[in-house]
């Protein structure tokens, strides 16, 4: 067996459950995963649920003796780790590079990461995987029907809320500036006939202040906060091209959309800080546009 750590919001879980399903396929082993961290908080960081339960509820969670093999080793577990008779390995992710070498770690082993790439996924599986296994809610259901209506529609996603509350979370990743938006915005309209621009953001407010006025066909989506939120995502993979924030929620919007025509315009820059754990050269597809978001 596998068993995955789990840690921050959806679009994490959901970048830890893609690889822990990849990796448990090609290992040929079974997949556990670790939700424990669920409930906890870390300094002024947000407090996080487990949310996968919106796919399946098959998927199988860790208990506790399972993850304490690994990170708490009785004597006995300690001395057949030293001898390598049916020892455990704890891989901690390096970087947010990718790394083959996971591909070759041995059963049983614990995976701590984010694994933000999709260098790691079987991505028929992974598309499989992520289908929403709840109806949509009235207003959700009306726009979707809106959506498929378009010829073009766009979903626009800008992140905000603990990008900005939070001193830590906006030291790692920055906000993608105004311009970032605006230059998207002319892209789209440059390369695509009649877009209709669908906007989802945690910080509405905002967005009718500095970015509707300056859209001709735009619909700013707003009714689906906390629990609910997940029906953005939704919403956003049934658009047909993208403009994405410097957020796994919305990476995931543009990566489960169908169709090979799709534009995906993402920002240059994932981290306002990059370093050596926190490398982004892997998380953007390789045919998406990046652009800067300054």
């Amino acid at each position: 067996m596998i068993i995955v750590k789990l840690q921050g919001g959806l679009g994490n879980q959901m970048f830890q459950y893609a690889f822990g399903l990849s990796l448990s396929h090609k290992l040929n082993c079974r997949l556990y995963l670790d939700n424990a961290v669920f409930g906890q908080t870390d300094h002024d960081m947000a407090l996080r649920n487990y949310e996968l339960d919106i796919f399946s509820k098959d998927i199988e969670l860790a208990d506790e003796k399972q993850i304490g093999k690994f990170l708490r080793p009785g004597n006995l577990q300690r001395l057949l780790n030293k001898t390598g008779i049916n020892n455990t390995t704890v891989y901690r992710e390096k970087s947010l590079r990718f790394h083959s070498e996971v591909f070759t770690v041995k059963p049983p082993a614990y995976f701590e990461g984010f694994w933000q790439t999709e260098k790691y996924f079987n991505a028929e599986r992974v598309r499989q995987a992520f289908r929403f296994n709840r109806p949509l809610n009235h207003q959700s259901a009306e726009i979707a029907t809106e959506i498929s209506q378009q010829v073009n529609p766009v979903s626009m996603h800008i992140r905000r809320g603990d990008y900005v509350s939070s001193k830590t979370t906006n030291e790692l990743h920055g906000l993608c500036s105004i311009n970032y938006y605006k230059k998207a915005t002319t892209l789209i309209n440059e390369q695509l006939a009649d877009p209709h621009f669908y906007i989802f953001s945690d910080d509405p407010e905002w967005v009718g202040q500095n970015l509707l006025p300056c859209l001709k066909n735009a619909t700013l989506v707003h009714h689906n906060p906390g629990a609910d939120s997940w029906q953005d995502m939704a919403l956003m993979n049934k658009c047909k091209h993208h403009i994405i924030a410097n957020s796994s929620f919305s990476w995931w919007g543009a990566w489960l959309s169908a169709g090979n025509e799709k534009t995906v315009i993402a920002p240059k820059n994932w981290f306002a800080k990059p370093s050596a754990y926190f490398d982004d050269a892997d998380i953007v597809p390789s045919n998406w546009i990046k652009l800067p978001n300054d």
